[in-house]
């Protein structure tokens, strides 16, 4: 008898409900609430964590009331509708009943700020937004709204507890009311919807598009990336194919929002086998362990920016099948997150994945087993993913074992393309084949051994082209790595009037006691393995490297950092990726000037933007502190 779960050709709703059984939990969403007064210890939140337990019964249920509302409040098959939500059980419900009706959702981020807002859902002729209701992220909404006729559907982020835990949250902590014209809350959304009787399924179509998500933009405008049905279907398959074994009334800490398509797939995968997801609406690192301390799920997804938090403290790790860290740091704290499952129970190491958005989230990844696994490495190819290396400057195919070249990957995750006005952009990542396959291009320097594991080697876009000259700054990166007492390192090009671009090092280390004798060291190391013309120009000893939503080196902060250092006058400049509506980025500056701050400020936006345009990446929305010296 075919497995119905191997069968990705349908619509998500329809995958969703031919695999699911009404019976146990699907959802255990909790609210961190704080026990005292809000402040966190080096290690941990002091917090309670309330919560709300959803059946699989009452899940189906509201995905259908959900899709009544849409009808309702005049969505139809093919209009497009931007969410701008966090993890709340109305998203997964909204994600289904869109894909049920044949409406599309365009998934952004909450905090970005008003401009981009505008900019996505134009982008795509959005008609209807669906909002957290949150005071900030309204006041975004709104303003990006103006002089439209959108509508507006909103709700809260406890909106699934009960009325009166709502009541007494909101005479614990009023919340600020921000309406947006054209709004309707989300109880007046459902009840609204009450009155159509049937909702009509939208039947499948190959190759029909089921959503829209956004690259994590690194060092350009993030791209609307269009997904079919059959590439979030197909991440279970690879999970299949590796022999994870998921079960009915597993549990899954999912700490990957559904705005990243790594997050929808796996959480779509999970519920579409009777896994009880259990999620917070905030990706806070220090929420993990107690996440894990109380749950004790058998599966996780997260960053290693999460393990860094919760290996500070010993917890049971005993049920532990499969627990997945995406994004760059993994490598920072492999050794020691694999002696902690050990040591703490658990049969099976940590997992690292690679992969992107524009391939359904997953290309290659470690899996709980001795023919899967390797420390140190990406793993293998996920599912049915097939991948070839070429030269990235002459295209030809890599044979051998243990050459490096750009990996291509090709197979059911590889999405349609940029969406949008980006048909060049798509024409360059997404190649056909002489084999008459589109691949993805991954723009990312990998190797592959004898045995079929991967191996990453730096980002092809990262290059440093000085005096007309082009180079890869991997070389650099691994002489400072052979330090002992470097932890993490990224190199990156530094805009030089007379040069072009010359080498920057960013460098992160175990201990600080002695850095002027460290960073001596790393020069050395540098000079003893670097020619003289690939030499770092400037290094920078810092805590972290700025990561940026999707939790990759924020390779534009340390440009943007690397450039007001430039300034005449600055002394130094520092710079903070944040995740907030009002700003992008925070740099703190320490100038000598009598200039007001304003004028400072003007300055600097002035020099960095130009600067911007000679070396191609995307500024962005900085706030500023000026600290006179």
């Amino acid at each position: 008898m075919e497995n119905p779960k191997l069968n990705i050709n349908k619509t998500k709703y329809r995958y969703f409900m031919d695999n699911v059984k009404p019976e146990g939990t699907a959802i255990i969403y909790t609210i961190p609430v704080p026990r005292g007064e809000e402040k966190p210890t080096d290690e941990f939140f002091d917090r309670d964590y309330p919560d709300v337990k959803i059946s699989y019964k009452k899940f189906i249920k509201m995905i259908d009331k959900t899709a009544k509302g849409l009808l309702a409040y005049g969505v139809k098959k093919g209009d497009i509708v931007t969410v701008c939500h966090t993890n709340a059980p109305e998203i997964f419900y909204m994600d289904y009943a869109l894909n049920k009706i044949g409406a599309i959702p365009n998934y952004i981020y909450p905090n970005i700020t008003a401009d981009e807002m505008k900019y996505f859902i134009e982008e795509l002729d959005s008609k209807f937004v669906f909002v957290l209701d949150e005071p900030d992220i309204k006041r975004n909404m709104k303003k990006a709204l103006e002089g439209t006729d959108i509508k507006v559907i909103s709700s809260s982020v406890i909106e699934a507890f009960p009325p009166l835990f709502k009541i007494v949250a909101a005479k614990k902590k009023p919340v600020e009311q921000v309406e947006i014209p054209n709004e309707i809350k989300w109880v007046d959304f459902i009840k609204n919807g009450e009155k159509i009787k049937e909702v009509k399924e939208n039947p499948y179509t190959p190759n029909d598009t089921c959503s829209f998500v956004h690259s994590s933009g690194t060092s350009s405008v993030p791209k609307a990336i269009e997904i079919s049905n059959e590439n979030d279907n197909s991440v279970y398959v690879g999970f299949w194919i590796h022999g994870v074994n998921i079960e009915a009334n597993d549990r899954c800490v999912q700490m990957i929002p559904e705005f990243v398509e790594f997050g929808k797939t796996v959480s779509h995968s999970y519920l579409s086998n009777n896994v009880t997801l259990i999620f917070i609406p905030e990706m806070e690192p220090k929420n993990y362990y107690d996440l894990i301390h109380k749950y004790k799920p058998q599966f996780s997804c997260s960053t290693p920016s999460h393990a860094k938090e919760f290996i500070k403290r010993n917890t049971d790790m005993s049920n532990v099948k499969y627990y997945g860290f995406g994004g760059d740091g993994f490598d920072d704290i492999e050794a020691t997150l694999v002696d902690y499952f050990y040591k703490n129970g658990s049969k099976f190491p940590p997992m690292q994945g690679y992969g992107a958005s524009e391939i359904s989230a997953v290309a290659t990844t470690n899996q709980p087993s001795k023919d899967y696994y390797r420390a140190g490495s990406l793993g293998k190819l996920f599912g049915n993913n097939k991948a070839i290396l070429i030269n990235p400057e002459t295209n030809e195919i890599i044979n051998e074992p243990n050459i490096i070249g750009e990996l291509c990957i090709t197979g059911p995750g590889v999405t349609k393309g940029y969406a949008g006005n980006s048909k060049e952009e798509t024409d360059k990542v997404f190649v056909k084949h002489p084999d008459g396959k589109i691949y993805v291009h991954m723009g990312d320097y990998i190797s592959v051994d004898e045995d079929g594991f991967f191996y990453y080697h730096g980002r092809i876009k990262n290059v440093i082209t000085r005096k007309s000259f082009t180079f890869s700054p991997n070389e650099i990166v691994d002489s400072i790595m052979k330090h002992e007492n470097v932890k993490s390192c990224i190199v990156i090009p530094r805009y030089s009037k007379e040069e072009g671009e010359t080498p920057s090092a960013h460098i992160v280390l175990n201990d600080y006691s002695n850095t002027e004798k460290t960073l001596d060291e790393i020069k050395q190391l540098v000079a003893d393995n670097v020619q003289e013309f690939h030499r770092p120009t400037h290094y920078k000893i810092r805590q972290a490297i700025p990561l940026t939503k999707n939790n990759k080196n924020n390779i534009t902060a340390l440009k943007i950092e690397d450039t007001a250092n430039m300034l005449d006058g600055v002394v130094s400049a520092d710079i903070e990726a944040h995740n907030t509506s009002e700003y992008e980025f925070y740099l703190k500056v320490k100038i000598k000037s009598d200039k007001p701050d304003s004028e400072i400020e003007k300055d600097l936006g002035e020099h960095i933007n130009k600067i911007a345009n000679i070396i191609k990446f995307n500024v962005g929305v900085i706030k500023y502190e000026i600290e006179r010296i």
